[in-house]
Parts: C-alpha cells; sequence; structure tokens
C-alpha cells in the first residue's frame, strides 16, 4: 500500500512538472510531414546494373495513400522501385528489408471494416500494391513492401539475388513528420575551421584523457553522469550504425511529446523516441540523443553525444554517456527524474557489444579520464544518483564496410576494464 501510495505521489509531482514544461513549449507545434510525393524524396542507390530507389512512409502519407491507418496497426509502408538495365535476373529479399515484414493479406486483416470485414477487394487493394520480388532483365520494377513501424528513422538493406552474384545496398531514411532534438542544431556552426584540430592516435588518447570526468547538470556547474564513451565517425556515419541496431532518435520537447512521456510512464504506454533532458558539455547541451527503451521510457538505455572541437584523420569524434535508466524517483534537483544503473559501465559494455554486432565496429580502445569510483566511495551523478565505475572511457571507432569480430582491431591503451575491482 506504500509503494503504491508513494507511485501516486511520484505521477502526481510528475503531472505538475510536465504542465510546467508544457508552460514553456506550448508554442512549439507538431513538425508536419513532407508534403512531397514520396517518390520525389526517394533516396538512389546504384549497385552495377542495378539502380534502386527508396522512400519510407509517414503516418498520413501512408493512411492517405492507402485510406486506413496502417500506423496504428503497427505497419509502415516502404516504396522500392528498381531498375536492373542488365541481362541478369534479380530476385527481392524481402527479409534484408524487415525479418517481420506484413503479407498484403496481414495488412487487410488488420485494417478490415469491422462490418464489413476480410474482403476480396480489400486484400487486392494491398497485394497490387505490393512490389514485385522477380526483377526481371531490362526491366523497372516498383511497389510497396509493408515493414514494421519505426518512428523516427528507418534502417533497411536492399539485397537483391542474382544467379551470379548479389548485391546489398542500405539505406538510413527519415520518416516523415518527426522531429529529431538534432534539428535544432547547427553543427557546422559550432566551429570554426581554424578551432578544429585533426589528431593522430596518440593526440586523441591524449585528448580524450584531458576531457573533464563529467557532463554538467541542469544547472551547468554541478557534475552528473560520466563522460564514458567516443566514437570516431562522421554524423550520418555515427547515426546509421546506431540506427542499423534498433537504437531510435529523440524528438524534441513539445507539448505533444511531454503529454507522450507522461502516458507512458503513468499507463505504461510505450514510446520508443521520448525527450531526453539536457545535459551540458562544451557549453552546450548534447547535440544528439538516441535511445532504447523497454516497454516504458523509465526503463532504457540512453545516449547523449556532442560533437567535439577535434577530428582525427579527418572524421568526426563524439565525446557521449551512456547509462541505463531502470525507474523513476523524487529529485530535489528536477521534482522527478530517472533513476540510473548505478554501475554505469554495463551500458558503456552495451554499447559496445552493439556495435561489434553491428559488423561496423573497425577498432576499439579504452582511455582513462573519467576517474575511478568504487562501491565503498561512489560518485553521484546531477540528481544525486550513486553510480561505480573503473574510469575508463569506451573509443569506438566506426567502419565504413562491415568488419568481423576478429577483423576489430584493438588498441592497447593503459588498462583494461576488469583490471579494477569495483565489486558491491
Amino acid at each position: 500500500m506504500h509503494s503504491s501510495t508513494a507511485r501516486i505521489q511520484q505521477w502526481a509531482i510528475l503531472m505538475v512538472t510536465s504542465l510546467a514544461l508544457l508552460s514553456g513549449c506550448a508554442s512549439l507545434p507538431p513538425p508536419e510531414e513532407d508534403t512531397r510525393d514520396f517518390r520525389a524524396r526517394a533516396e538512389h542507390r546504384q549497385a552495377g546494373n542495378l539502380q534502386v530507389a527508396v522512400s519510407v512512409l509517414g503516418a498520413a502519407e501512408s493512411e492517405a495513400q492507402f485510406g486506413a491507418p496502417l500506423a496504428s496497426k503497427g505497419i509502415q509502408p516502404v516504396w522500392l522501385g528498381v531498375t536492373n538495365s542488365g541481362p541478369q535476373e534479380f530476385i527481392l529479399m524481402l527479409l534484408s528489408m524487415d525479418p517481420d515484414y506484413f503479407s498484403p493479406s496481414e495488412v487487410a486483416w488488420q485494417v478490415r471494416d469491422p462490418e464489413e470485414g476480410f474482403t476480396l477487394e480489400g486484400l487486392r487493394r494491398f497485394d497490387e500494391a505490393h512490389m514485385s520480388i522477380v526483377i526481371p532483365p531490362r526491366s523497372t520494377r516498383s511497389g510497396f513492401v509493408y515493414t514494421n513501424f519505426d518512428p523516427g528513422a528507418k534502417a533497411l538493406t536492399v539485397e537483391l539475388i542474382g544467379e551470379n552474384d548479389t548485391r546489398r545496398l542500405e539505406f538510413i531514411l527519415p520518416v516523415p513528420g518527426f522531429q529529431a532534438d538534432f534539428d535544432r542544431v547547427d553543427l557546422d556552426g559550432h566551429y570554426r575551421p581554424d578551432e578544429l584540430r585533426d589528431l593522430d592516435l596518440d593526440g586523441l588518447r591524449a585528448y580524450l584523457e584531458f576531457l573533464p570526468c563529467c557532463v554538467l547538470g541542469g544547472d551547468r556547474k554541478t557534475p552528473g553522469d560520466p563522460l564514458n564513451l567516443v566514437v570516431v565517425g562522421d554524423g550520418l556515419q555515427m547515426l546509421a550504425a546506431f540506427v542499423r541496431q534498433g537504437w531510435d532518435l529523440t524528438e524534441t520537447i513539445r507539448s505533444d511529446t511531454v503529454w507522450g512521456t507522461i502516458r507512458s510512464s503513468v499507463f505504461g504506454a510505450k514510446y520508443r523516441t521520448s525527450p531526453i533532458s539536457p545535459l551540458y558539455v562544451f557549453d552546450r547541451p548534447q547535440d544528439v540523443a538516441l535511445q532504447k527503451a523497454r516497454q516504458t521510457v523509465d526503463e532504457r538505455n540512453h545516449l547523449r553525444l556532442w560533437l567535439a572541437p577535434v577530428t582525427f584523420e579527418g572524421r568526426e569524434v563524439w565525446v557521449g554517456q551512456i547509462s541505463r535508466d531502470i525507474g523513476v524517483k523524487l529529485s530535489s534537483k528536477t521534482f522527478v527524474t530517472h533513476k540510473i544503473d548505478p554501475m554505469v559501465d554495463e551500458a558503456r559494455l552495451y554499447v559496445l557489444f552493439d556495435l561489434a554486432s553491428s559488423q561496423y565496429l573497425a577498432r576499439l580502445g579504452f582511455a582513462e579520464g573519467v576517474g575511478v569510483s568504487r562501491s565503498d566511495a561512489p560518485r553521484y551523478n546531477y540528481t544525486q544518483d550513486p553510480y561505480y565505475t573503473d574510469g575508463l572511457r569506451a573509443v569506438l571507432f566506426l567502419s565504413d564496410e562491415p568488419r568481423t569480430y576478429h577483423e576489430i582491431e584493438w588498441l592497447e591503451w593503459g588498462i583494461l576494464p576488469g583490471e579494477l575491482d569495483i565489486e558491491l
């Protein structure tokens, strides 16, 4: 009974806090969807004699196209156009686009009229629009593949199998009507060209060890969570690596996104792109935030990244903070906040494994700089959650081409994870 009462009190304070946020952001309307025809904004790739165009439909757009609310059923049509100008026939491997794609009859059943039920006419509507899996020589085919709904960005691979070879083309597509937090950021305006320094490996290690241990909290002066992750790779490459692994983009703080967060926390509704509060490095809030939520926003891995004023061999360097939310709690700083897993190195390990399994991790190392925090003398973040760490920063270098686990290069930078005793 006592725990239920405490939970109700948390919900009440969350509502009050959210109303305060709403008063400051109510003038920000939800973004409008791209009004161009989906074919006009399609992204194009070429592999030999194959030209492939792909476009993902937003919720309103797919309803207008098919006359049914597909998004509310978790269905997202992806339009595909393939021109085969060569002499070889190709087969489209639908599983490459979504291992759990919907068949036309499944879609028709999901959106059937309650009164009419499942009809042959409804089936024909989605079957005729479906993409042909056979691409004959010297032909063009186009149509839709019915994939599972992704709210912010769509990562997919178009795999075409011929008699003699296989072509794989990868796409990362923005979903119309979604406004990511980094849309507000002018990344090109952060630094003048003369402010950027290009570093070699030794210079990068020295720079990372010189950085402050932690982010700063909302007051811009109180240390918060440790800066425990670094990703080396240009912006689009970095986003693509995470989106492929199921990480979601994060929305801006607006009236609708605040209410979405309330619904997720209070009523258990899943909200994969909930806003993330600002923390500060380089005297500014995070440039990009990504997350993997469980059933609600109360439990999620969340990652903040800041573009650093250095490059490594011409590639961008992103300094980050990764932690795992395991619940909510009351806070004197922010009324209600997420409680983090105190063993923050586990979240760091998760990202390392996740990018390694993506096959786009070229090499990795661990730099010092955070400082050791043991269980008998923990540090505390901005909202007074204790945390323990071996004090290292994982430094992950992205690859342009797929790599197996055995092809990942390990950098021998000082102490390795596990060599410090931070057991409870």
